[in-house]
């Protein structure tokens, strides 16, 4: 009899080292609640807490889409307790650049705000309108300015 709790320990420690780390795909999404459910292997989550990106002074909303491929973090390998730790790159959903010296935020329709660490160059593009709003005075300032 302690034969037989000594393999289903060590079966119970392999399934939990299994499920430490995984790989999986964003199945579901509750944008109101902030939760989405992952797709890993045959496994589907429960719903997970978003992962979200805040600092000192901001908080970021970043809205997730279905499909999108996650890794998972479990404490104690389990997977009703994961966490989403990062997301990867697709040929789905592929890197919108490849140049190390551009910081690149693009949006689907076409938007995006660029900064080149080699040049210095900001680049915002609207793909419709842009708004630019302030509480207080507007200011725009450098060595030439041109105004199309």
């Amino acid at each position: 009899m302690h034969y037989q709790a000594m393999i289903i320990s060590n079966a119970e420690l392999h399934r939990q080292l299994n499920n430490l780390l995984r790989l999986g795909t964003i199945a579901e999404v509750d944008h109101s609640r902030q939760l989405l459910r992952v797709k890993t292997g045959e496994l589907l989550t429960d719903w997970l807490d978003w992962p979200a990106e805040m600092g000192r002074n901001y908080i970021r909303w970043r809205p997730l889409r279905i499909g999108t491929k996650v890794l998972l973090a479990s404490p104690a390998g389990d997977p009703a307790q994961a966490l989403i730790i990062g997301m990867l790159y697709t040929n789905a959903l592929p890197t919108p650049s490849d140049d190390p010296a551009l910081d690149l935020i693009q949006f689907d329709d076409g938007s995006f705000v660029k900064h080149n660490a080699d040049s210095g160059l900001v680049h915002l593009h609207a793909a419709g309108d842009l708004y630019l709003t302030a509480d207080g005075i507007v200011r725009i300032q450098g060595k030439e300015v041109y105004i199309n």
